[in-house]
């Protein structure tokens, strides 16, 4: 089952990276629940919810990147870094060197039922969502 979750949020990845709303929802339980480090429940955290923080997170960020997807059971542990383009403005050439640099980093275990993620819990760093899981120390 891990394998089958671990796709599902890779498709859902991917949807979220193409602005596939429509996929993104049919992936979503109608009641999930998103909880913030340390909260309960986001407040509006259902399914349309979910959908405007995430298309907000997409409109902000100019590069999102999937870099750990670890399925246990029916939890999937994921590790996203944002990047943003930064561009010489002292150098005028039109083909310049551009580089990307991290702006932001999220943990978080989301909870997969049928088919369907029915929880999304925040992590402060990768470390505690993979101790939450059971897997502290497996990984670097």
């Amino acid at each position: 089952m891990s394998q089958q979750n671990v796709d599902l949020i890779l498709s859902g990845y991917r949807a979220f990276l193409a602005g596939e709303w429509d996929t993104i929802s049919d992936l979503l339980d109608p009641e999930v629940e998103w909880h913030g480090i340390d909260e309960g429940p986001r407040e509006g955290a259902d399914r349309d919810g979910v959908l405007s923080v995430l298309a907000e997170r997409l409109e902000d960020l100019p590069r999102v990147t999937l870099e750990r997807c670890i399925g246990v059971g029916d939890r999937v542990v994921v590790y996203f870094r944002a990047a943003e383009l930064q561009v010489d403005t002292t150098d005028d050439r039109p083909l310049q060197t551009r580089r990307y640099y991290t702006i932001g980093r999220y943990a978080g275990v989301i909870t997969i039922r049928d088919g369907r993620v029915v929880e999304i819990q925040d992590y402060p760093h990768v470390h505690a969502a993979l101790d939450a899981v059971g897997l502290a120390g497996e990984f670097t």
